[in-house]
């Protein structure tokens, strides 16, 4: 949860929460600093696709100590600030990308206050900038239960470590600070203990992405129940996972030989989009929004090195593919939706790759493909599954006609589908060859995977 402003500039505490302020003289203050070459990075995604994470983070140059981190979430990882903003750039999967500055045991509030008044703060923010501290996760067992109060002990603390060495503090501002602060207390259960409560910890970090990567930009328009980014980009990565970077193949008149990509009901189009941004290599990091490049947190941060990060933009601008036929193919029995998913397609600039068209599942032909090894050919498929969109027998029939569609039109293909109702992928009458569990916010799905002999 991220606080109001409890403060002002010169402001008292707020009634209810000790202050505690420090009567550390400005000159005994911890000088402590940050190995910008070296950070510790984590990054977040969606539940289940953390392996899917660590896959895209080992593609990325000069990556160091690539780990899953069960305990606090997420994919933890080293590198320097170029490696920081690329993998801003670069991340389809993940929803942020965090520096940690402390993972540090927590035994109540006064740990946590300890803790982040010694980080140094002020080399990332002046006393003249802004922040924002958002707190995730509980400990109730050491008094940390309201997460509005453990942001706002964090938030106090660094303010009086400004307070102390410069006399006077930061500001807030919850919707566009140039320091976001990320807070999250976990608990963990070291290797051979078998307790139901591990020992109490925080991880206080900074939020490099600030606005979540899911943001891509291109959706501009929508249709009920739409698909998030980051869970589409997962489906892609494991639909994709054997497609090597890199300059792809070209047939005899020099035209890339793509993977053909087929949505049978496509919705607004974003698996098709995450999927034309995987296959042509472009970082999602790339695309603009009403004309203007991505805003990433790192920017407003005292660190933000303007050159380098160019050099990292430019860079991966080079890795774009360029030309090659259409290879994206959608299908949808409404209107809204075709005309959304071509508006979504061409704002990403994937118009000249696509093409979107009224169509029902029951009879939908594929597209004709040269199938070759260097160009695989899939069906990419996120059918409704009774939480919002459908009625109990239209779903079953639904799956059903699937099913069929997939048996006996798209022989030779692999196909991927992706539902929360067990039951009804139990319609699709065919045996899957792997089953992927990924969840879409509070549901538990499965993305099946099938090969079509």
């Amino acid at each position: 949860m991220t606080f109001p402003n409890s403060q002002g500039e010169r402001g008292a505490p707020r009634q209810g929460f000790p202050s505690h302020r420090p009567t550390t003289r400005r000159a005994e203050i911890a000088r402590v600093a940050v190995n910008l070459n070296s950070l510790r990075l984590r990054a977040l995604c969606p539940r289940g696709a953390d392996a899917q994470v660590a896959a895209e983070l080992k593609r990325l140059p000069d990556v160091a100590e690539v780990a899953l981190s069960p305990a606090s979430g997420g994919v933890h990882f080293r590198g320097a600030l170029s490696l920081l903003y690329r993998a801003n750039l670069d991340l389809r999967c993940a929803s942020r990308v965090l520096v940690e500055l402390a993972d540090a045991p927590c035994r109540g509030a006064e740990d946590l206050y300890a803790v982040a008044f010694g980080l140094p703060w002020e080399e990332f923010l002046s006393p003249q900038g802004t922040l924002a501290v958002s707190a995730h996760g509980t400990l109730p067992d050491v008094g940390l239960s309201n997460s509005m109060f453990v942001a706002l002990r964090v938030k106090d603390a660094i303010c009086d470590r400004f307070r102390a060495r410069y006399g006077r503090r930061p500001d807030v501002s919850v919707q566009s600070p140039d320091l976001r602060i990320h807070v999250q207390l976990y608990s963990e259960n070291r290797p051979g203990e078998r307790s139901l409560r591990g020992a109490p910890r925080m991880v206080i970090s900074l939020d490099s992405s600030d606005a979540p990567l899911h943001e891509r930009g291109y959706r501009v328009a929508s249709v009920e129940a739409p698909l998030k980014e980051t869970l589409a980009a997962t489906f892609v990565e494991i639909a994709l996972r054997d497609l090597p970077m890199g300059p792809p193949p070209v047939d005899r008149e020099g035209i890339p030989l793509l993977p053909t990509v087929v949505d049978l009901c496509c919705g607004s189009g974003t698996l098709l989009v995450e999927a034309g941004l995987r296959i042509l290599q472009k970082s999602p990091g790339l695309l603009r929004s009403g004309g203007k490049a991505r805003h990433f947190g790192f920017m407003g941060w005292r660190t933000f090195d303007q050159a380098a990060f160019q050099r990292v933009v430019e860079d991966a601008g080079r890795q774009v593919v360029r030309g090659g036929r259409v290879f994206l193919h959608g299908y949808d029995l409404d209107r809204q939706a075709i005309s959304a998913a071509r508006r979504n397609l061409g704002t990403a600039g994937l118009s000249p790759f696509s093409q979107i068209q009224l169509g029902d599942l029951r009879s939908v032909e594929p597209p004709v493909t040269v199938p070759t090894s260097e160009a695989p050919r899939i069906v990419l498929c996120n059918p409704p599954y009774g939480e919002r969109m459908g009625g109990p027998d239209e779903l079953v029939g639904l799956y059903r006609a699937l099913g069929d569609t997939l048996k006996r039109r798209f022989t030779g293909w692999s196909a991927y589908v992706y539902t929360a109702n067990l039951d009804l992928a139990k319609q699709i009458g065919l045996r899957p060859s792997a089953r992927h569990i990924l969840w879409n916010g509070p549901l538990e799905g499965r993305l099946l995977e099938f090969r079509l002999y």
